[in-house]
Parts: structure tokens; C-alpha cells; sequence
């Protein structure tokens, strides 16, 4: 192929298109969260032919986070042994025949089984959407395609409930489904990511794919000179001692420091209420509106306000410190959910006037933005960007652990919460837990901002070298330290 031919799709155009595979898919999990608040109020209906009871609501809304589990456990399998684009091509299959099986369920079993395939599904895309999005991007462009996974997860919603505000729940869920088969045939499209290439040793087609995805320049080239060494000393390392590298994994800070970091952020991430708000939007803005906004009306306000939010936060990821976003967003939840609970006390000591008793709407907004701003894209940055490339689909496996244990829990008794201590108990609950969940990352989260991801892993490695820059100029310091300790090229 001719250099004019390599140039006539950009290299930025074909990171898209690889990660525009990815980002459809996770529009698709959004729909799986979001979906239970438009299914379970149209089931509601005394009209409605498939009955349920409140056992079953819960089940429906929670099952996901349990059926995550089994497609976490087999993620880092899928990851090493089959590669990141036929894991994102074979998740695909068991999401589309969970929305299939949800369009002809005819009672809870079949509602049932099909979230739960939905959520296997899930749970492998939880572990390779960060991954794969990572690896396919250049620097400059990794901190906005990753935030794509909170716009994705916002659109989802989004489009979820809308569907399911003007059509019937089985028509919604034909619509939704669609995304998946979509999806399916862009990453189909693309190759494999380059670092998995390299670190299976398949140079050559490391090579081909790099130079595809990011073109031919002098960063480039450096930047994939070092990952093709770097991976040549970890295959022959393999190589030798097989059992002694395994073994020792566990006990290296390259890899468990992220894990632990990854561990609170999952927990952050679920325990600011991610994936209740969306399943019980409805009642839980009925409490905070008093019934002076119609259901629907307030359910649309949020995903519209989370759709926004989570378009600008592509930008704001893109510009600002990692740190910054993640720590605003905290901190904007914290006071909001803290703000919402004192107005919604005082509102039921009847000390707040009628015509102002939707006050609590606006903090609760406020919940709403912040959460979605930096809780909701910052673990999914950092989630791609922390794990060195030996341990990558064992550490995401790992720590989307806790992201699916906290997605059972905190879904599961929902209801309970907002029955038992209200609305204004549950934010406080929230916000208690997402502030030390932020204390404890802001002593253990660094920076990755504007960093490759091999000059991430020396950070955790404790390797002080230089780093490559990514805007075209070089030390050539960490190229000759990788090229000495891997000795020779193996006829590469």
C-alpha cells in the first residue's frame, strides 16, 4: 500500500470507527440498566397481561449485577486467549438473545433469564470495553474515546426511556436489541487492538495494526518501537520461568495497585447510586417532586440532564487532570445529596412552604450532574489506563468483581432503602459512602493524564525513566533502557 493510500482515512478516523463499535455496545448497556423503569411501570398497568410482584420487580431490576459476575469470571479468559475483538464480537451474541428472549418472555422466568443473559453479556463488555478503547487510542485522544463509556451509558438511558415513554415495552426492547447487531458488525471492521498482538508475540501483525490505527509518524513509530521491545522481554520472560511469573503476579505493584484502586473506584461508581437512579427513576423523583412534576416528565428532565452532562464530560475528561474531574464530581455529589436529604427533611416537617416543595428538585439535579460529570467517566478512564499490558485481563477481571457484586447490592435493596428511611435517608447513605470512597482515592490515584500506557505501567513498576512525549518530540533515555534490558531483537 502507497503512503497516499495509508493517508486517505485519517488515523483519528479509524480510531473512531474501532471505538464507535465499542461505544454502540455500551449505549446498549445502558438500555439494559435503564430499561426496568419504563418495563415494571408499563407492567404496573392493571391492563398489562404479564403480571409481577414487588419480589420480582427487585429481581429484575438487581439480576444483572449477579449475571455480571459469570461474564466477569470468564472476561479475563476471553481477554487473553481469544483477544479483545473477538470478545467484543462474541459478547454481542448472548445481549442480543437476552433483548430476543424479552420480547417474547410471556411471564418473570423468561423476564428473568433474559437479564440475565444480558447481564453475562454485560459483564464480559465490562471488562473489555476499558481495555480495548484504551489500546485502540493514541494519548491525546484516550482520555475523550474512554469518557465515550459514560456518554454511551448516558445515551442508553436516554434512549430507553424514551423508547419505552412512547412505545410498548416489547417494541422498546426490539429497538434496543438493535444496537448490539450494529455494533457487532463495526468492531467486526476493525483488527485486533496492537498491544495484544504484541503480547501474544505476533510482531509482524502487531505492526500492521499499530501503523493502521495510528499512522506512520516519528511519535508513532517510537512510541511502537518500545512496545514491541518491551513485550519481546515479556514473552521470553514467560518463556523461561511460566509458573515463577504467575505466581509472582499477585505480589507485584504493577498489579495490585491498581486493583485496590480500581476496587474503590467500582465502588464509587456504584455506590453514588449509578445503576439505582436510572432502574428506580420514577419513584424516587415522585418523593423528590412531591408530585409536582408528572412521572414521566421528571424522568425524562434527569436522562436529559445525564445525556448533556455526559456529552461535555467527553470534553472536560479530554482537558482537564483526571484527578480534577474525579474529585469535582465527588464533591458537587456529596454536597447535592447532602442539600436534597436536608430539603426533603424539612420539607416533611411541613417547613417549607406548598408552592415551594419542589425546591428538592434542584440539588437532587445538581446529584444528577455532579455524579455524571466525574463519578460516572473518570473508573472507566482509569479502568483502560491503569493495568499493565501482562496483566490487563486479570486485573480488569479482577475489579469488575466488585463493580458487579456493588451492582447487585446496591440495586438489590433500593426499594428497601427508599422504603425503610425514605429518600432523603438513602441520599444521605450515599453520600457518606462516596466520601470515603473519595478520601481514600485521593491518597491512591495518580495522574495518567497525557501518558502512554506503557509510561503508566513504569509509574507502578517504580521505573523512574523518561517518557516519551505525545506531542512529536522524544527522549530516546526509556527506548535504549527497554532495548537493553530485552538484549537483542529475535530476528524481528
Amino acid at each position: 500500500m502507497t503512503e497516499h493510500a495509508r493517508q486517505r482515512i485519517p488515523p483519528f478516523m479509524r480510531q473512531l470507527l474501532a471505538v464507535s463499535g465499542v461505544v454502540l455496545y455500551m449505549i446498549g448497556t445502558g438500555a439494559n440498566i435503564a430499561y426496568p423503569g419504563v418495563l415494571l411501570e408499563q407492567l404496573r398497568d392493571p391492563q398489562s397481561t404479564l403480571k409481577l410482584t414487588e419480589d420480582h420487580e427487585s429481581w429484575i431490576a438487581s439480576i444483572l449485577g449477579l449475571a455480571l459476575i459469570s461474564g466477569i469470571l470468564a472476561a479475563p479468559f476471553s481477554l487473553q486467549r481469544l483477544g479483545r475483538r473477538l470478545t467484543n464480537q462474541l459478547s454481542t451474541l448472548p445481549a442480543m438473545g437476552g433483548w430476543a428472549l424479552m420480547v417474547a418472555a410471556g411471564g418473570p422466568a423468561a423476564l428473568l433469564i433474559s437479564r440475565t443473559l444480558q447481564g453475562f453479556a454485560m459483564g464480559l463488555q465490562a471488562a473489555a470495553a476499558p481495555v480495548s478503547i484504551a489500546e485502540y487510542s493514541a494519548p491525546k485522544h484516550r482520555g475523550a474515546f474512554l469518557a465515550t463509556i459514560a456518554f454511551s451509558f448516558a445515551a442508553g438511558m436516554l434512549v430507553a426511556h424514551i423508547l419505552g415513554t412512547l412505545m410498548f415495552w416489547r417494541s422498546a426492547a426490539i429497538a434496543c436489541g438493535s444496537f448490539y447487531l450494529v455494533s457487532l458488525i463495526l468492531i467486526t471492521l476493525s483488527p485486533e487492538t496492537p498491544p495484544y498482538l504484541a503480547s501474544i508475540g505476533k510482531f509482524n501483525e502487531c505492526r500492521k495494526a499499530f501503523r493502521w490505527f495510528r499512522g506512520h509518524d516519528h511519535a508513532s513509530e517510537k512510541e511502537l518501537e518500545i512496545l514491541l521491545n518491551s513485550q519481546k522481554k515479556e514473552v521470553n520472560e514467560v518463556k523461561v520461568n511460566r509458573y515463577r511469573h504467575y505466581r509472582s503476579v499477585i505480589m507485584k505493584p504493577e498489579f495490585y495497585k491498581p486493583t485496590v484502586i480500581m476496587m474503590f473506584m467500582f465502588i464509587l461508581f456504584q455506590i453514588s447510586g449509578m445503576t439505582v437512579v436510572p432502574s428506580y427513576t420514577v419513584p424516587m423523583m415522585k418523593e423528590v417532586t412531591d408530585g409536582s412534576i408528572e412521572d414521566y416528565t421528571s424522568m425524562l428532565m434527569v436522562d436529559i440532564l445525564r445525556f448533556t452532562t455526559a456529552v461535555v464530560s467527553c470534553f472536560v475528561v479530554n482537558k482537564l487532570n483526571r484527578r480534577t474531574v474525579l474529585f469535582l464530581g465527588v464533591i458537587i455529589s456529596v454536597v447535592s445529596l447532602l442539600s436534597a436529604a436536608l430539603l426533603l427533611y424539612l420539607r416533611d416537617l411541613e417547613y417549607i412552604p406548598e408552592q415551594y416543595k419542589w425546591v428538592p428538585v434542584i440539588p437532587t439535579l445538581g446529584y444528577i450532574f455532579g455524579k455524571t460529570l466525574g463519578i460516572l467517566p473518570i473508573p472507566w478512564t482509569i479502568a483502560g489506563e491503569v493495568f499493565p499490558l501482562a496483566y490487563r485481563s486479570l486485573g480488569s477481571g479482577v475489579s469488575g468483581m466488585f463493580l458487579s457484586l456493588m451492582f447487585f447490592v446496591v440495586v438489590k435493596t433500593a426499594p428497601t432503602s427508599f422504603r425503610e428511611i425514605g429518600v432523603n435517608g438513602t441520599f444521605c447513605v450515599y453520600a457518606i459512602c462516596i466520601s470515603i470512597c473519595g478520601i481514600f482515592l485521593y491518597f491512591l490515584l495518580p495522574e495518567t493524564k497525557g501518558k502512554t500506557l506503557y509510561e503508566i505501567e513504569c509509574h507502578f513498576k517504580g521505573i523512574d525513566c523518561e517518557m516519551i512525549k505525545t506531542d512529536g518530540t522524544e527522549h530516546d533515555n526509556m527506548l535504549e533502557l527497554v532495548k537493553v534490558e530485552v538484549g537483542r531483537d529475535d530476528g524481528e
